[in-house]
Order: structure tokens, then C-alpha cells, then sequence
């Protein structure tokens, strides 16, 4: 039998953990997930899809989708580019990516039991695989803090500056998580204050160019896309379109979520790090870190979920490197049961969430591909009337073939009348069908999809076409969605 050294034992398992992950999580999360990245790297590889409002008003950055392009366009050389593969590779490359960070969180914190909490946290392992550019940004912030160089640490380096300036690239918003760690870092660092203060703008003005290069390459004109988010996300509010939450959610929803049980002892070891601050600092640290962020993002109206990801490595820091202090899970039962309801609450909604909710609409787009195969391309035209980007696109058909769909756009012109095109619809979806194809002789959908809810609201524009098949979505639709989502085909 082969032997492996522990360290190379250790990466490889953590890389099958996350590799069986792609297979497992079968279900869609959110939009940004293909509309950020497969789509658009779709565009870049194959000349042909459809940009979302974002791209238009250049407030993301390419680099990304660049990277997932390559991926594709290396597929394509080889005619390896089915729509298997455009789907399955760059999660695939998503997956490598989180276990490394995984086997450097270890590698850090030498703790086996933080290891395993960060492995099995279900929200972790739903979205570690994922084309979320949230995915990444978590996964690289993991690999900087294995690389800051806290106080007591054999770090010295300001290696982890290139990585802060890389997630600070893809995603503006990084920097928030990194402000305290960066202020922490220049103050108690022994080196000159003045070669300091030249290493972190070089980094950023390399950064800076990179994005700026590369943004206007792609855009085709100059971009500083990281201004333009700014401006349009935080100065005008337009993120506010797409949902707005009370301060105090990310505290009273988001977190139980999630930490799951971790709330319990992370709630636990706050007094421990409180009362003693210097034996605890590196847990200090990284609380002033969680609540900075935290206060900062409470102050934007729209909220997710997955914005409070890259926190969760320290969450999982505090709420494990104290636990031996508490009195609460010292006895040796009260710890097995608190395993094992760990377990349990990470098990039951991985699985909910990764196989059955929200499954409907990958389902769907694969049944339509299929169906797509053996169709002449110029006379495929394909109309999907579910809220605006319920489904991917392109990336899952890999067919340049007509769509359309509902839009969403937010209000750019501060009109006080408007309402995006999809809720005209959910308001009266047949005068919109009238408005939009009966009335202005446009060409007659091939296939339509739709959501449970709306086949008899239109079932007089549906007369000439046929069900062709009804897929499970989720037990807890949305407003607009549907516990089912549908496909219907033209009859000839």
C-alpha cells in the first residue's frame, strides 16, 4: 500500500469531500451564480448570450468570468464543450479551489475539530462549489488569513496583501472585512512605517491596473468598474430593487442560519473574549472584524445571506478555540450530545437544500436542452415568463438560438410611474401577452416556460401548445414562483 505524507493525505480527502460536492448540490441558489459568471464567461468563449443591466452599466468586474472563459475556451479546443461540461468544470474548479482553502484553514489553525466544523457547516458546503463569485471571495479570504501574520505567529510577510488585493479586485466590497485587519497589521508591524506604505500601494496600484486593463478590454472602452459599482450600488441605492431588510437581520436571521448551532457557542465564548482580551487576541481581532462588517452591511438595505460568508472562518474560530473554557460542553455526555445535534442540523438541511429546494429550474433547462438537440436553431424561439433570471441561459443550452424573458431593470431614470417589465406581467399576464405578441404580430414562441401559477392566467395564448413536462421546484416558492415550473412546446 502506497503511502502518503499527512499533509498530502489530508488535502486529497478534503479535496474528494468537496469533489463529491458538485454531484451532490443539484439545486440553484441564486441568479448572480450563472448571471455573474457562467453567462457571461459563455459571451466571452463563444461570441453569443445575454448580459444582465449590470454589465451594461460596467459595475462588475471581468475577472471572473475571464477566468471561467479560459476554462471554456480550452474545452472548446479540445471539443470537449458540451453543456456538461460548460456546467460541471468550473464548478469543478470552484471545488479545488475550496478544499485548498479548507487544507489551509487547517493548516492554520492545527485545530482538526475547527476543520471539521468548517466541513460540515451545511450553508458552507451548499455554496463552497457554487459559480458565486461569494464561493470565491470566501475561499480566498480563508487562504489570506492563513497567511496574515498574527501576533505570536512565524509570519512576518505581507504575502497576504496580493490576496486581499485580488479579492479587492473582484469584489469592491471585500475590502470592508479588511479594513480592521489591514489597520491592525500596519500598526503593529516592526518594518518602516514609510517602506510599509509603498508595499501596499504597489500592491494596490497593480491591482488597480490589472482590473483597469483587463475591465477595458472587455467592456471595449475604459472602466474602472469598481467606481462605477460605487456609485450606482452605494451612492444612488439601485441594490435596493432587489429587496430591502431591517437593520438587525443579518443578527436575528442570517447568522442563526449560517452558524446553525454554532450560535450557541459562539453566544457562549463572547464573555471569555471579552473579560479577557490579551490572552484571547487573536479571537479579539477577529470579532472586531465580524461586528465592523457586520454594522457595515447592516447599513445597506439589501441584504443576502451570502455576504456574510467570508466571515464564517472566524466565526468558526471563536466559536471553537473558547469552547474549552465553557463550562457548558465540558462534561464529556453533554459534548457527545452537542456533537451529534451538530451533525444532525447540518445534515438534515444539506441535504433539503442541496437535492430537493429549488431544484426545478436546472431541471427544466436540461429537459429543454435535450429537446433542443434534434430542433432546426432558426426556428427555435424560446419565451420564458418566470421572474427575471429564475433560470441560466446560455451556459445550460450552449445553442445560439432566440430568447427572451421577463426583465427586471432597476429605475435608472428615478421615474415615479415605473414598473419593471416583470411585474407588468404578474400584474395581468395576458394583456401583456397581447401588448407584447398578439397585438404586434411578433414571431410565436416555440416553448414557453413558466411557473405553476400562470398557465391559467394565459390559457388562451397556451391553446396551441402542449405541456411537455411539469418539474418540481420547491415546497416554498417566493412570490411569482411556483411550487412547479413548467414546459410547453408549440404545436405544429
Amino acid at each position: 500500500m502506497m503511502y502518503l505524507p499527512k499533509n498530502l493525505k489530508t488535502f486529497l480527502l478534503l479535496l474528494l469531500w468537496r469533489l463529491i460536492s458538485v454531484f451532490v448540490v443539484q439545486t440553484a441558489h441564486v441568479p448572480d451564480e450563472y448571471w455573474q459568471s457562467l453567462e457571461v464567461a459563455h459571451r466571452l468563449a463563444f461570441g453569443y448570450g445575454y448580459l444582465t443591466w449590470e454589465w451594461t452599466a460596467k459595475i462588475r468586474s471581468y475577472v471572473y468570468p475571464f477566468l471561467i472563459s479560459f476554462l471554456y475556451r480550452l474545452l472548446a479546443i479540445f471539443s470537449l464543450d458540451s453543456v456538461i461540461t460548460l456546467i460541471i468544470v468550473p464548478r469543478l474548479f470552484q471545488a479545488i479551489i475550496s478544499a485548498y482553502a479548507d487544507y489551509k484553514f487547517y493548516r492554520w489553525t492545527k485545530n482538526k475539530w475547527m476543520l471539521y466544523s468548517l466541513c460540515i457547516n451545511w450553508y458552507w458546503y451548499y455554496c463552497a462549489t457554487r459559480t458565486l463569485i461569494n464561493s470565491l471571495e470566501t475561499s480566498f479570504t480563508i487562504i489570506a488569513l492563513s497567511m496574515f501574520p498574527w501576533r505570536n505567529s512565524n509570519i512576518k510577510s505581507i504575502k497576504f496583501l496580493w490576496i486581499v488585493g485580488f479579492l479587492c479586485m473582484i469584489r469592491p466590497t471585500a475590502a470592508i472585512v479588511w479594513i480592521p485587519l489591514c489597520i491592525y497589521h500596519f500598526c503593529t508591524s516592526l518594518q518602516n512605517k514609510v517602506l510599509l506604505i509603498c508595499q501596499y500601494g504597489t500592491i494596490g496600484t497593480i491591482y488597480l491596473l490589472g482590473s483597469v486593463i483587463l475591465d477595458s478590454y472587455c467592456y471595449k472602452s475604459f472602466t474602472i468598474s469598481s467606481l462605477e459599482f460605487f456609485r450606482l450600488n452605494v451612492l444612488q441605492g439601485i441594490g435596493d430593487t432587489y429587496g430591502r431588510k431591517h437593520t438587525l437581520w443579518y443578527i436575528l436571521s442570517a447568522l442563526p442560519v449560517l452558524l446553525g448551532l454554532h450560535c450557541v457557542t459562539f453566544l457562549a465564548t463572547l464573555p471569555q473574549i471579552i473579560k479577557r482580551p490579551k490572552q484571547f487576541h487573536r479571537e479579539a481581532l477577529m470579532l472586531t472584524v465580524i461586528g465592523w462588517t457586520i454594522g457595515i452591511y447592516s447599513l445597506l438595505s439589501h441584504k443576502e445571506f451570502r455576504f456574510l460568508l467570508p466571515l464564517l472562518p472566524m466565526f468558526i474560530y471563536i466559536s471553537t478555540s473558547c469552547t474549552i473554557h465553557v463550562k457548558v460542553i465540558s462534561r464529556e455526555l453533554l459534548r457527545k450530545i452537542f456533537l451529534s445535534l451538530l451533525v444532525i442540523t447540518n445534515v438534515i438541511p444539506g441535504f433539503y437544500f442541496c437535492l430537493i429546494h429549488q431544484r426545478g429550474t436546472l431541471d427544466i433547462m436540461n429537459t429543454l436542452q435535450i429537446d433542443l438537440v434534434n430542433e432546426n436553431s432558426t426556428s427555435i424561439n424560446i419565451l420564458f415568463l418566470t421572474p427575471c433570471h429564475a433560470t441560466p441561459l446560455y451556459s445550460h443550452l450552449h445553442i445560439n438560438v432566440t430568447t427572451r424573458f421577463l426583465t427586471c431593470e432597476p429605475n435608472f431614470k428615478n421615474s415615479e410611474d415605473y414598473v419593471d417589465e416583470a411585474d407588468q406581467f404578474f400584474e395581468n399576464p395576458m394583456l401583456w401577452i397581447r401588448n407584447n405578441y398578439l397585438q404586434n404580430k411578433t414571431i410565436i414562441p416555440s416553448h414557453v416556460i413558466v411557473f405553476d401559477k400562470i398557465p391559467s392566467k394565459i390559457k388562451d395564448f397556451l391553446e396551441n401548445y402542449r405541456l411537455l413536462i411539469k418539474v418540481f421546484h420547491t415546497h416554498f416558492p417566493p412570490s411569482n414562483y411556483g411550487k412547479y415550473i413548467m414546459l410547453y412546446k408549440r404545436i405544429d
